[in-house]
């Protein structure tokens, strides 16, 4: 999305830089609507910049702007196709400089045709916007002392509790069963113990003092 509005924006300035570099200033028809539809396409992509941003309300300006601008550049393209020679002449009389005036003609030529590639990279950055505004939904922030979230962290942690005491319960009974019965091959070894020297473990102990 970001990539096509940028695009978009890159069009705004090519509109601006070849109206004045036509005409300049620009007065007459194409020139000034060159310069028009490149102020719209910078504004256009300024929101559509904001929007992406999960700011999906803004979007809404920068397809009214987008779709306005489309409108005209058909417009103007329409007019660059049927009245080409009269859009021509109203910058520059051929009769005065007729260099000038075919020098012109040329751009003015080349431009219709790059406007309609123009046209079709606005439609796409609209549909991807449209897309974003009312099918895409926007991600919402995170809120960590939303009450489902919480609860839902209580009942791990619970969960977590238990399993840590059954692991300790299920360890300290093997640890049991281990002690008794090596207390069990002990006395079949050594005999029985009183109750006094019950703890085997002390009567086996090596001291290591010389």
């Amino acid at each position: 999305m970001r990539v096509a509005i940028f695009a978009n924006f890159g069009v705004g300035i090519a509109f601006i830089v070849f109206g004045c570099q036509v005409q300049n200033p620009p007065k007459s028809f194409a020139p000034v609507m060159f310069v028009i539809l490149g102020t719209l396409n910078l504004f256009a992509s300024l929101l559509g910049f904001w929007g992406s941003y999960h700011k999906k309300r803004v979007l809404v300006g920068f397809l009214g702007c987008g779709g306005f601008s489309i409108l005209l550049q058909i417009g103007l393209i329409l007019s660059l196709l049927f009245a080409f020679e009269d859009v021509a002449k109203k910058i520059v009389s051929p009769e005065k400089d007729k260099a000038k005036y075919d020098e012109v003609a040329k751009e003015l030529s080349l431009a219709r045709w790059i406007a309609v590639a123009f046209v079709l990279v606005e439609l796409f950055t609209l549909a991807m916007a449209v897309l974003l505004r009312f099918v895409i939904k926007e991600e919402q922030p995170y809120d960590s002392f939303d009450a489902e979230t919480a609860q839902q962290r209580t009942n791990t942690l619970s969960s977590l509790a238990r399993d840590i005491e059954k692991f300790a319960s299920k360890s300290k009974s093997m640890g049991e069963r281990a002690y008794d019965k090596v207390r069990t091959k002990m006395q079949a070894k050594y005999g029985q113990y009183s109750h006094t020297d019950s703890d085997w473990r002390s009567k086996t102990k090596v001291s290591w003092r010389t």
